[in-house]
């Protein structure tokens, strides 16, 4: 749609607008004249006065100064800093009505980037409770024009500005005690910060994992060195907060990737125990897994039976730490997980062994050139695709195509990489039969899906 220059709203003009849908990064949008405009915390609903902070050639960001007429959906938020923390979207909004926008936004991205006309897409699947879901959280650590001189919290929303973090919502509650520690720890022993800038600093993030099952709780301390200053002392504070293991990840690549390649474990066993439904999963700090561990059992099920694995081959393309492949593996002939991560192949081969699974076998590598190469060979009946948000690689949809797998479950937390690869395979010769929405990340604008695509056999 092409807009005449006369219609664009100037840079730092004030206009009226009215939100009409969400976007999944959280933007209400809105229309001015037919010019898009993308607004920070709008609703659809909302009748609003905003103050245009962009405005490019096709569209534009504007800034809530008043709300006129709020949204139906709007509610007073329980988070004290959701307007300054980027950790989460709508918290403003009520819960019922941020599954119909999940919805909205699987369907809006099937029909315009995947071309799927009336898109098969379920009502998305709810959490009773929606609060403190997330068993893992990554903390950057900053400096800041402080008394400490640094500053770990959240991002604020599309900044690198730290919103220091006393409460959460969604976070596991043990979360915030475990950052008490190491600020305490920064102040007394004078750690520095990593500047992203200069390269220099000591402590560049926390992460933290738990576990709903056992209630263990793992520590991974990002650092721009090989030690920390009494890191056994830090040990000992954090295990007396209930901290079962502490863990370095060594890391001085000039980038803003989390974990580093290599990691020391100062105390504990170096990974925390997860169980969904009847499956008990070894997680270590580089392993992919499912932050919702509540929802992950109701995502799985849903993926098994749209697999229909009974007596048959199956190839897991992003397997993890074993994921849903060890969930459904009683029911399947054989599973041949891969991943490119050669500590989550570690966990999958003890998690196997754990779960008394035998007919499980896992290769380390990238899907898109160890699956081309054995696919002949195994022959598989159904594929399981989970892959990171960037989503496939085109090769691995190709050999898809071309051995003409019966059966592909695809799970994907990003709709837009999802319906980029669902087009591929529908052209390819797949029907998408049915997407099935779940609501792993309640309060934000994220949503996952499991698609079932089958062969078209006509």
């Amino acid at each position: 749609m092409n807009i005449s220059e006369n219609k664009i709203p100037e840079k730092n003009s004030t206009q009226a607008i009215e939100i009409v849908s969400v976007t999944a990064k959280g933007f209400g949008v809105g229309y001015i004249n037919g010019f898009t405009v993308f607004v920070d915390g709008g609703l659809p609903g909302d009748e609003l006065k905003i103050h245009m902070l962009k405005a490019k050639s096709r569209y534009g960001y504007g800034k809530i100064i008043e709300i006129l007429r709020p949204s139906p959906h709007r509610i007073k938020s329980p988070c004290t800093i959701f307007d300054r923390c980027g950790g989460c979207q709508w918290q403003n909004c009520n819960y019922k009505a941020q599954l119909g926008f999940k919805k909205q936004i699987v369907i809006d991205a099937l029909e315009r980037i995947g071309q799927v006309k009336n898109p098969p897409v379920e009502d998305v699947l709810g959490m009773l409770k929606p609060v403190n879901y997330r068993n893992k959280a990554v903390f950057p650590v900053v400096p800041a024009d402080n008394t400490a001189g640094f500053s770990i919290g959240m991002f604020s929303a599309r900044s690198h500005r730290i919103v220091e973090v006393e409460n959460c919502n969604i976070q596991h509650p043990a979360h915030v005690g475990v950052l008490k520690v190491v600020k305490k720890y920064m102040r007394r022993n004078k750690i520095s910060p990593y500047n992203e800038i200069t390269h220099k600093g000591l402590m560049r993030f926390v992460m933290i994992r738990t576990s709903l099952a056992t209630k263990e709780i793992m520590v991974v301390l990002t650092i721009n060195g090989q030690s920390l200053p009494l890191e056994s002392r830090l040990a000992e504070d954090l295990t007396e907060i209930g901290v079962t293991t502490v863990v370095i990840s060594q890391h001085t690549a000039k980038n803003n990737i989390v974990l580093g390649d290599h990691f020391r474990v100062i105390s504990g066993s170096g990974f925390i125990r997860e169980r969904i439904g009847h499956v008990t999963y070894q997680i270590s700090a580089p392993s992919f897994f499912q932050i919702n561990p509540v929802q992950t059992k109701a995502l799985y099920e849903i993926a098994v039976t749209q697999a229909n694995l009974k007596g048959k081959v199956v190839i897991d393309a992003h397997v993890g730490a074993g994921g849903v492949s060890l969930y459904a593996a009683k029911q399947a002939k054989e599973i041949i997980g891969v991943d490119i991560v050669d500590a989550a192949i570690s966990d999958g081969q003890e998690n196997a062994r754990l779960n008394g699974i035998n007919n499980m076998r896992f290769i380390c590598g990238a899907a898109e050139e160890v699956i081309p190469s054995i696919i002949n060979d195994i022959s598989p009946q159904v594929v399981f695709l989970d892959p990171p948000r960037k989503g496939c690689e085109p090769g691995l949809i190709e050999t898809l195509i071309r051995t003409q797998v019966e059966r592909i479950v695809y799970i994907s937390c990003d709709p837009a990489t999802f319906a980029r690869d669902v087009k591929m395979l529908v052209v390819g010769g797949y029907n998408l039969v049915t997407v099935q929405p779940v609501d792993m990340f309640p309060h934000t604008g994220k949503v996952e899906v499991s698609a079932l695509l089958l062969r078209n056999t006509i």
